[in-house]
């Protein structure tokens, strides 16, 4: 294979050589034409090198998503390599072709007279045999013999046969001498002689290579500076020892292959302009981002095991709440507060979010765990031994949280963490396995009976709790002082599900209310921020220059939807929160409705989140968006208004308001002491 490798490339050699006459301008020569043969490839290298760095702030926002899930990650990294159509080895081809060239390069400078003169192979033979007759070691080399063909000769031997002479004559006018360095010899640290200057030029070539790569090129400017370095300090290092492992001739090819990369470089950003489709800065932030994501893994991912551990040593244990972020803390929290002031009851909260709210509280029965991998969430439900717990998420045992195979007769309590319609706002079966719900109103019983009665599922207990977390705002809200904006505040809040604001029509939307230039907050939903991260950062960026816009995503805190003076949504029970506490109205962009359960319609439920819109506020079509300045403007212009009607609803539709908190705590420990 290398000998017919050799044979090809030495064709193009000897037609440098013929070209020029000099053995050093013909390797040149040679080097420059593989450059610009070889343009396709690196062409297509670089369109390749773009899409990789094009997607790679989506892969580093996978790779905070499944930062404890390895096996996830690579389906979803193969699926967003499909979407973008990369390639990894596509990028190894030019490894592939330099490899292959340096071995023919260096099979080529070894067998000069077959490749350089032309000799036929008759006549190499006959030199070989020559040489043979007096150094027959050096003769069965096949590396090393017709060198030393031609420094025999060129040192004068009178040995050469009369038939050979007129060839003799040709070898001993080819003179492989460049600059004043024979380039058939290799350099060696143990003659300090002028053959030292090709691994010298070798790393500086390599180093002034690097530096214009680390500038422009499209892979090397999204490498940070020590990988910059590093890859630096290699490329030197490897160049330097490459040549002193081959002819002076092929550092030689080495030298110029680096030196005439740079202009290459250049001609490909003026073909393929990298910065035309990436956005170093924000591909800089999301790798920063994961980076840190990685950091905080490793360092909660001991606590995690110890707190797995440390849960399974509890003894009796009671009560437990799961909590999937921080931002449910506050649907438990004076829940909470009422079973520690009414009982010595141990909560043990399980979170899986390590900057959790309750790793805060210090009273004694707050026993707070951090347990957020499958790895360790998983069988913590699979093998649960507490006599209660408390969530507020739905699908149990439908995906990968499941009840207890180890006690049948733990009690599962559902917490809504919304006042929509159940009927359409969950899927079939997400409540079915659950034993006890905390029912916010009367239709939210309505809902329940009337989905048991279609699925003909068991009967569950049903308790009319109120809504906990609306109490505790309307408390916080009707403690703050409340001054009227001097600049009217809008806030954006979608739901999380296809077809959402942001995938509908946030831009214009955007565009139409800046015209009102109120201030502007967007507040996506927590689980589209888990899963979309670069998205929010990229809209951050976007509209960085606009001081009336934020992009909100700490969700611990519920002040900025609380002061706003109008609330846009589409299908997210953060409408009811809004206009329940602040009486203010809500503008319904009506998105393609938000229907996790196709059933709803036969279960012949009215959906209290459909016929209360225009009672709370008003809904306008994504067509329509034209319309949402003059809409903004009549919620303000009639407040007094919208004031009593939202006031009157949210007596009619929401259970004990004010006690719902003490009514939910009361009954877990009436239940846990088995007084029901």
């Amino acid at each position: 294979m290398l000998k017919f490798i050799g044979s090809a490339l030495g064709w193009i050699m000897k037609l440098c050589f013929d070209l020029t006459g000099n053995y050093g301008v013909s390797i040149i020569l040679f080097t420059l034409i593989t450059k610009v043969v070889l343009f396709p490839t690196a062409i297509l290298t670089q369109f390749n090198s773009v899409k990789m760095i094009r997607l790679m702030p989506e892969e580093n926002a996978l790779r905070i998503k499944y930062v404890d899930d390895k096996d996830r990650l690579a389906d979803e990294r193969l699926a967003l390599y499909k979407r973008y159509k990369y390639s990894p080895f596509v990028s190894l081809i030019p490894l592939f072709i330099q490899i292959p060239l340096v071995l023919g390069l260096v099979f080529i400078v070894y067998h000069p007279l077959s490749f350089t003169l032309g000799f036929p192979s008759d006549v190499i033979d006959s030199f070989r045999a020559w040489l043979a007759s007096f150094s027959p070691e050096i003769a069965a080399e096949e590396n090393a013999y017709q060198l030393e063909i031609i420094n025999q000769i060129k040192h004068g031997s009178q040995l050469v046969p009369t038939a050979l002479s007129d060839a003799a004559k040709d070898i001993s006018a080819l003179n492989m001498n460049f600059a004043g360095i024979d380039l058939s010899l290799t350099p060696s640290l143990k003659s300090f002689n002028n053959l030292l200057l090709i691994p010298a030029f070798s790393g500086l070539s390599a180093l002034l290579m690097c530096f214009v790569q680390n500038k422009i090129n499209v892979l090397q400017v999204a490498q940070n500076k020590l990988n910059k370095v590093l890859t630096t300090a290699f490329l030197i290092s490897f160049s330097v020892y490459f040549s002193f492992l081959v002819p002076a001739g092929v550092g030689l090819y080495w030298i110029f292959g680096n030196l005439f990369s740079i202009p290459t470089m250049f001609i490909l950003n003026a073909v393929i302009r990298p910065r035309k489709y990436i956005d170093y800065d924000h591909l800089m932030r999301m790798n920063q981002a994961r980076i840190e994501k990685e950091k905080e893994h490793k360092t909660f991912l001991s606590r995690e095991k110890a707190d797995y551990k440390r849960f399974f040593e509890v003894k009796d244990m009671k009560l437990m709440i799961y909590s999937e972020s921080k931002g449910f803390y506050k649907y438990f929290e004076k829940i909470i507060d009422y079973i520690c002031e009414n009982s010595d009851i141990d909560i043990h909260y399980v979170t899986s979010d390590p900057n959790d709210s309750i790793f805060a509280d210090a009273r004694k029965n707050i026993h707070a765990y951090y347990i957020s991998s499958d790895k360790y969430l998983i069988p913590l439900f699979m093998k649960l031994e507490s006599d209660m717990c408390l969530m507020t998420m739905p699908d149990l045992e439908k995906y990968h949280i499941k009840r207890s195979r180890v006690r049948k007769d733990v009690e599962y309590i559902y917490m809504p963490h919304g006042v929509g319609s159940a009927t359409f706002l969950l899927r079939k079966g997400a409540i079915d396995w659950y034993d006890t719900i905390f029912a916010y109103g009367k239709r939210h019983v309505e809902d329940i009976r009337a989905m048991e009665e279609f699925y003909k599922t068991p009967r569950k207990r049903v308790v009319e709790t109120g809504y906990p977390l609306i109490d505790e705002m309307n408390r916080c809200y009707s403690l703050q002082k409340h001054e009227e904006n001097e600049i009217p505040q809008i806030i954006i809040a979608p739901s999380w599900q296809s077809d959402n604001i942001f995938d509908v029509c946030i831009d214009p939307l955007i565009a139409e209310l800046q015209k009102l230039r109120y201030k502007i907050i967007v507040r996506p939903h927590p689980q589209q921020v888990r899963h979309e991260p670069e998205r929010f950062e990229e809209m951050r960026e976007r509209y960085r220059d606009d001081p009336n816009i934020e992009i909100q995503t700490d969700f611990s805190k519920t002040s900025p939807v609380m002061e706003s003076d109008v609330l846009v949504t589409d299908w997210s029970d953060i409408s009811w929160e809004f206009a329940y506490v602040t009486k203010r109205p809500v503008l319904f962009i009506d998105t393609p409705m938000k229907v996790m359960n196709p059933d709803y319609e036969e279960i012949d439920r009215s959906p209290i989140s459909i016929e209360l819109r225009s009672v709370i506020g008003r809904a306008v079509k994504p067509e329509n968006i034209s319309e949402v300045c003059s809409v903004v403007k009549g919620f303000l212009e009639n407040k007094d208004q919208y004031r009593a009607a939202i006031e009157k609803t949210y007596h009619d539709h929401v259970f004990n308001v004010g006690r719902s908190a003490e009514l939910c705590g009361r009954y877990i420990i009436r239940s846990i002491e088995g007084k029901l």
